[in-house]
């Protein structure tokens, strides 16, 4: 389980570690096999209109509709595979805020890169949101769980949200030691600070 928590092992930065750095690639891998059934589904269900003209207008027999079946999901496959390796690329393992002391900007670390440092004087607002979607009988698990980074600009631009992984995601540590630091204060009941 990732424990979002806030790092201050390197004496000039304070890092607000939302996922454990395991690398872009890795992380890729990890989501991949669990996507495989689902992305060739997809790809062979969004060809129907196209099995469907060639069934009934082209008078196609079933092996040559059935080639379309395999390479429209072959398609799906590889599109998805992209869209993976897009979003392991692009998502925020860290929130650097640095110097130390007395921060003065932030930076938003995604995998081995590093976005360009924003002063904080331009940051209006950082939260995390943890929605949880529960099952309408009391016996059953969660319906569903969303954590997301919002990163809220004083010109009223908000850096494209960061989904966290809900399920394998423990927000409480932060939100503990933020709440043991005088300086963070909770706004509302969202758990922003």
């Amino acid at each position: 389980m990732d424990i979002v928590r806030i790092d201050r092992s390197n004496p000039d930065v304070v890092d607000v570690v939302l996922r454990e750095e395991v690398g872009p690639l890795v992380s890729a891998a990890e989501r991949w096999p669990g996507e495989v059934i689902g992305s060739l589904a997809a790809g062979a269900l969004y060809g129907t209109p196209v099995y469907v003209v060639m069934a009934v207008i082209l008078s196609q027999g079933p092996g040559r509709i059935w080639a379309a079946v395999g390479i429209a999901a072959a398609v799906g496959l590889v599109v998805n595979t992209f869209v993976i390796l897009y979003g392991a690329f692009r998502n925020v393992t860290r929130l650097r805020l640095s110097p130390a002391a007395a921060p003065e900007t932030m930076t938003l670390v995604r995998g081995s890169r590093t976005d360009r440092p924003t002063p904080l004087t331009d940051v209006q607002q950082v939260w995390i949101d943890h929605s949880i979607v529960e099952s309408y009988r009391s016996d059953r698990k969660p319906v569903s769980a969303k954590i997301t980074l919002y990163v809220l600009l004083k010109n009223g631009r908000l850096i494209r949200p960061m989904p966290l992984l809900p399920w394998t995601t423990d927000t409480t540590p932060l939100h503990q030691q933020l709440l043991d630091r005088p300086q963070y204060r909770p706004i509302g009941q969202r758990g922003r600070f």
